[in-house]
């Protein structure tokens, strides 16, 4: 199995990605795993899920997506 999927396949294990996220979908691509991971927000999770407190979950905006969306409509 490709390192990425592994990756993909290990975040999911950990509960920061849905079990049926798109990266562990069989048309799956490298691409996929660096969109999850592009804004930073799985990473924080992942932090917050192997050191409780240590990042506080209120300060992160969960949808960036929508921020940069909002960013080129205005």
């Amino acid at each position: 199995m490709e390192e990425w999927r592994q990756c993909g396949r290990w975040l999911i294990d950990c509960k920061v990605l849905p079990p049926n996220h798109r990266v562990v979908w069989p048309s799956a691509v490298v691409f996929d795993l660096a969109q999850a991971l592009r804004d930073g927000v799985l990473l924080c999770q992942m932090l917050h899920n192997l050191s409780p407190g240590s990042v506080d979950l209120k300060q992160i905006n969960f949808r960036p997506q929508m921020s940069q969306i909002v960013a080129l409509i205005v």
